[in-house]
This record gives C-alpha cells, structure tokens and sequence, in this order.
C-alpha cells in the first residue's frame, strides 16, 4: 500500500526538475506498508520520503498530507523513527524538513525540520504551517532558494 501518494508525486516532479538543471537530485526512499486490520504500518524501508543534495546541500525531507482540517502526530502517523532521523541528519550537518499538504485548503508548505522540533502540539493546521514555514508553488528555483537560505 502507498502513503501519501499525491504529494510524493509532487516532490519526485521537483526532483526531477533539479536533476534537469542540474541544481540537485531528490531521491524517494522505498517503504513497505502492511495492512494489519483497518491500519496501516510501514514494515521496513527508509526512515523518511526523500533523501538528495541540492546545491551542494544534503537534504531530506519527509512528507505529511491530509484532506481534512490537521494532520495528526500519533506514532503511526509521524514516527519517533522520523523524528530521530531528520534530528540526526540535521546533526551531522544536512538540512532537514517537511513538506505538509492540506488538500482541502490547498495548501502545499515546507518547514524547517528545526523549527518544527518547537511545535510542541499533537496536530498541526493549515493556519500553523503558514506561520511555521514557507508556502510552496511548486517553483523550484524557489525550492533551491528556500533550502540554500534554511
């Protein structure tokens, strides 16, 4: 089963348009999901959706997305195993963040894995990622400037 299809895509469009101009490669890490019950649970793979270098940047990215009011941080929903990992990766000197989509209000926004550490709710709003990040258009010389200035 595939989590967050939609807005993978998206990402992967942006990727593929780094690697055209040569401004950097988006890669989408594998997951394997099982169905236990009604739920859903990855049962191994990569840590978080994206992992690349632009600009000479090691970046990666997890993606949230939902098409009701907030998106939910329960454990099977953002995992202390993401969590860790973009903290690590961060560590070691790489740049990390996620990209929240809220279908229903057509909004598409990245934020800074270090400022979302403060955000300290058991959900997140269409109105708090406009305050937490940087709404995204898709543009990705607007990507590039985002993550080169993060």
């Amino acid at each position: 089963m595939q989590k967050g299809g939609a807005l993978e895509e998206l990402i992967e469009n942006i990727g593929t348009q780094l690697r055209i101009l040569g401004q950097g490669v988006l890669l989408k890490q594998n997951v394997l999901w099982i169905t236990y019950g009604n739920m859903t649970f990855p049962k191994k793979g990569a840590p978080v959706d994206f992992l690349g270098v632009i600009k000479g940047i090691p970046v990666a990215i997890e993606c949230k997305e939902t098409i009701s009011d907030r998106i939910r941080f329960s454990e099977s929903h953002f995992s202390s195993k993401e969590k860790a990992f973009l903290s690590d990766f961060e560590r070691a000197g790489g740049k990390a963040f996620v990209v929240f989509a809220f279908w229903k209000f057509n909004g598409l926004y990245i934020v800074k894995h270090a400022d979302f550490e403060g955000y300290n709710r058991q959900s997140i709003t269409d109105k708090a990622c406009k305050m937490l990040g940087k709404k995204l258009n898709m543009n990705v010389n607007d990507f590039v400037e985002f993550v080169k200035s993060a």
